[in-house]
């Protein structure tokens, strides 16, 4: 039996969230001898997820001290004022992310595809309304029964939690449903542990972690359709 319900996550899934960041780092980055893809990558991978979600969760939204960790890393002593230049560029980029999105081109393919034949979800955290109404309004049609995020759901994407709360709210029951995403800590690894069906979207080519137990492997979205 294939899925009814479709969840779906937004940041580098459908929207190239990751150019936002690396374009809006580039300033403070060359302030600190890298450039913004390395800063980004500093950030979210060596930092954010490494750390911070391993040994300081509470500290998830502290972007200042983000940035102590970031200078920690590069060896230089702590710059209040760059840091200041850092977290400035985190907001405005996350901002851009649904002001002024950049959808990869095979996200509206999908999304018309499967419009109509499952329940569709947006599963995301910060500014969950705020992207979906950016998915419709560029593709012109309403796409999705229900929006989840830090609104509704108030639990990080890293917990089954999340999940749970998920099926709960859009009425829908692990096994007849599909959680697609790119990121295996925030999609595919609690979205299995609920009893969910995934889909790894793939597109940076990365080598899969040990405890990887995705349903399928994909590059883009369109590969998705072969699965649901």
């Amino acid at each position: 039996m294939g899925p009814v319900t479709v969840f779906v996550d937004y940041d580098n899934t459908l929207h190239d969230s990751d150019s936002k960041f690396i374009a809006g780092f580039d300033g403070p980055a060359r302030a600190l001898g890298i450039d913004g893809r390395k800063l980004w990558r500093l950030y979210l991978f060596d930092v954010h997820r490494a750390v911070v979600h391993e040994f300081y969760p509470e500290r998830h939204d502290d972007k200042e001290f983000h940035c102590r960790l970031i200078f920690e890393k590069l060896g230089k002593p702590y710059d209040a004022e760059l840091a200041a230049w850092i977290t400035k560029a985190f907001d405005r980029a996350m901002e851009e992310c649904w002001k002024n999105p950049s959808f990869f081109e095979d996200t509206f393919v999908f999304l018309d595809e499967i419009l109509g034949k499952y329940k569709v979800c947006l599963a995301t955290s910060e500014n969950a309304l705020e992207k979906a109404a950016s998915v419709e309004r560029f593709g012109g049609k309403k796409y999705f029964d229900c929006v989840l995020g830090d609104h509704n759901v108030g639990i990080r994407k890293t917990k089954k939690d999340y999940y749970l709360r998920a099926l709960e709210l859009s009425a829908s029951k692990p096994e007849e449903s599909v959680m697609i995403g790119d990121s295996v800590s925030h999609d595919i690894l609690p979205a299995s542990e609920v009893g969910m069906k995934t889909i790894w979207v793939n597109r940076k080519d990365e080598a899969p972690p040990k405890n990887l137990r995705s349903t399928h492997e994909v590059k883009s979205l369109i590969d998705v359709l072969k699965y649901i």
